[in-house]
């Protein structure tokens, strides 16, 4: 798949020394992601490495779908973002890639029924899906409550990751102006 992450062990290891070697291993082959009884223990088991490995999917992703001339919002494209970085100078300059960063977070995944169960507002479950069009500072203001669940949305994404990335290299975001598809 196009974009999808050239991450090695060798690199993994070096960003987490303390980490175990099968740490390493495991997060490399993708057992850090979903919710088995197997991922959530090697996440609280070797949290560097399934950091590491979480922060790089999504990363691959918006560095590949998101618009190049907006690559300073990379920070905010991670799985704990937080709701005062959303907030910050940085969020309002960013809010274009709002709709790449959901799209990314939710891997292509419609995680409603988890997000309904943690009790997300209805206004907000776009956000579940990944499907968030908002391409202006309007639509920013129009999702400001959602923004507060932002953790809670996250990791419902999180939950639910495959092993192998399922998004698009050849996805890009559609504005509501735009009538493309």
């Amino acid at each position: 798949m196009p974009g999808l992450s050239l991450l090695l062990q060798t690199e993994i290891a070096k960003l987490c020394p303390k980490e175990k070697a099968f740490c390493i291993t495991k997060a490399f082959q993708g057992q850090c992601y979903g919710s088995s009884v197997k991922a959530e223990t090697l996440k609280r088991t070797c949290p560097c490495a399934c950091d590491v490995v979480h922060y790089d999917r999504i990363q691959s992703c918006c560095k590949t779908v998101g618009r190049r001339e907006m690559e300073f919002c990379l920070p905010l494209c991670r799985y704990n973002t937080t709701l005062d970085e959303l907030n910050s100078g940085l969020g309002y300059k960013c809010v274009s890639q709002l709709t790449t960063w959901a799209y990314c977070a939710a891997d292509v995944g419609d995680n409603t029924v988890c997000c309904k169960k943690k009790g997300i507002a209805t206004e907000c479950l776009s956000f579940c899906k990944g499907d968030v069009p908002t391409c202006d500072l309007q639509s920013l203001f129009t999702y400001q409550p959602c923004l507060r669940y932002i953790e809670t949305i996250t990791h419902c994404h999180m939950k639910n990751l495959l092993s192998v990335p399922r998004w698009n290299p050849n996805w890009a975001a559609r504005c509501d102006w735009d009538e493309s598809d």
